[in-house]
């Protein structure tokens, strides 16, 4: 059996779909810069075509990060594929293509850990059985889920790591209440039996870690591209910080982690 992803002992730094503050989002010139960087992880974004391919696309429109239009369930990965979806981004990035989520789980095996983000639920299911016949498990963990992605997760397969997204418990609230729902959120994910909650970084503190690892569960925050609100978070010990400039962060989480094992050795 193939034992689930396991966190280090540091807060990891996410490339957010890849390196794509200078880099086109969820293209391979994005995913191999942030290899090439030394991310602790990648995310991207994994959506469903009309026959049922789980590509990577942030948005239910291919209409703003490719030369296509429409929605991504009214277009087959045969059409989808021929895109060019990098030109958008400037000259030198034509001719990315759209990819489709098994080609990723190909290049970045044993180089990478990937967080698949499920921006659609019925993209779920097809997501887990493309990591399940890569037999990927143990570099992934699925994001984007809510209470009945992550059961969807758990019925087909225990062994991938699952984060509890706050996005049910968040819609329509009073903002000002968000803090105590994020709070808890913990015993929900523990309930569910999800590795950690995946929370916007301005929930993110140091009361919140607390209370998740005293259950056992970790706070992933997303997405920070501010040095400062990152090194705090890095101070307050978030499992992981996702951020769309990690040339920029990595220095700082590894110089943070370096000066805490001085101060414990």
């Amino acid at each position: 059996m193939r034992m689930p992803y396991e966190t280090p002992p540091w807060t990891q730094v996410i490339a957010h779909r890849g390196n794509s503050g200078p880099i086109p989002e969820n293209t391979l010139a994005a995913i191999e810069s942030a290899i090439s960087l030394g991310v602790d992880m990648i995310e991207i974004d994994i959506r469903l075509t009309k026959d049922g391919v789980p590509i990577l696309m942030h948005n239910d429109r291919v209409d703003d990060t490719t030369t296509g239009a429409g929605l991504v369930t009214d277009l087959m990965w045969d059409e989808l594929k021929e895109l060019d979806a990098g030109c958008w981004r400037g000259p030198e990035f034509a001719d990315e293509h759209v990819i489709a989520l098994d080609a990723v789980l190909g290049l970045t095996h044993d180089r990478v850990a990937l967080n698949l983000d499920i921006k659609a639920p019925e993209a779920t299911a097809p997501t887990v059985a493309a990591v399940i016949q890569a037999s990927a498990s143990a570099r992934i963990v699925i994001s984007g889920c809510t209470s009945n992605g992550v059961r969807t997760v758990a019925d087909m397969n225990g062994d991938i790591a699952i984060l509890f997204n706050l996005d049910e418990l968040l819609a329509g609230i009073d903002p000002s209440t968000a803090p105590a729902v994020a709070r808890r959120s913990i015993d929900l994910a523990l309930e569910l039996g999800a590795v950690g909650i995946n929370v916007p970084h301005p929930l993110a503190d140091a009361d919140l870690v607390e209370r998740a690892q005293a259950a056992g569960i970790g706070v992933w925050a997303f997405t920070v591209d501010e040095e400062s609100r990152f090194v705090d978070l890095v101070d307050a010990g978030v499992t992981s910080l996702t951020t769309n400039w990690p040339e920029r962060m990595l220095p700082l989480a590894r110089g943070r982690i370096s000066q805490r094992r001085l101060d414990h050795s």
